[in-house]
């Protein structure tokens, strides 16, 4: 294993031994491997590296109440900005659809998605039926996600979402706010080397209606080498000016 893998892996090494063993790999046609910890259970495992395609959302435009008015959305945008400029953990839902591929892994009492640069990993809890109180849970950028199964679907439904901090902007529209939920439904499709998940979000303070998009990932092969990520330094001076200084202020300095 080259240094660069095993840097990579470490925060997936790490946070699997924190909530149990991975499962065993099965061999899929094509030569792609799908993990299993049984082949009653073959279907509900989705642990594996995954890619989104330039062909990959299917994102409809969401469905907002009129009191969502366009200084609302700035100020969003302007948050979400800040929260980029100074290397916060971004978060729900930018995590998944952040550019990179996705390494998840199956535990005893959880399932771990770690994201191939600085953010932190998303755990989806299987030993949970109920969400932590909210007198004891802070709310967070990823929000408290609990997860079990529907026949061959995973379901997850999450809440407790801090409503400021991280990028906010959900796709398709809208933002999230401490009282939205999230309920994501994860199929293995084409054999298992094709991952469906379906975002489901609500909020009386944001939608009119569920807003509902579509990601389809696709399993990259065992033998795939993560990149090492580019440190987020939010005190470099040339990072600085090209967040925060003026577009046309630049592109007329390179005249």
């Amino acid at each position: 294993m080259t240094v660069e893998r095993l840097t990579a892996y470490v925060c997936t090494v790490l946070v699997v031994i924190t909530v149990g063993s991975p499962v065993l790999s099965a061999q899929e046609p094509g030569g792609a491997t799908r993990s299993a910890s049984s082949a009653s259970t073959a279907t509900l495992d989705i642990s594996g590296l995954w890619e989104l395609s330039f062909d990959s959302r299917r994102i409809p435009e969401a469905t907002v109440l009129p009191s969502i008015t366009r200084a609302m959305r700035a100020d969003r945008t302007k948050r979400d900005a800040y929260a980029v400029r100074w290397c916060n953990m971004l978060g729900m839902p930018w995590v998944m659809d952040s550019g990179r591929p996705l390494d998840i892994r199956h535990g005893r009492t959880a399932i771990v998605i770690v994201p191939e640069h600085s953010s932190g990993p998303r755990y989806l809890y299987l030993d949970r039926k109920t969400h932590i109180a909210e007198d004891i849970f802070d709310p967070t950028t990823y929000g408290d996600s609990i997860a079990h199964r529907e026949g061959d679907t995973l379901v997850v439904d999450t809440v407790g979402f801090h409503p400021d901090r991280g990028i906010t902007a959900i796709p398709g529209g809208g933002f999230r706010t401490a009282t939205s939920r999230l309920v994501e439904r994860y199929r293995l499709l084409e054999n298992g080397n094709v991952l469906s998940v379906v975002f489901t979000w609500t909020d009386p303070k944001v939608f009119r209606m569920p807003h509902t998009y579509e990601f389809r990932y696709n399993r990259l092969p065992d033998d795939y080498e993560p990149r090492l990520w580019a440190p987020c330094d939010p005190f470099s001076e040339t990072r600085a000016r090209f967040l925060d200084g003026p577009l046309a202020g630049a592109a007329a300095g390179n005249r």
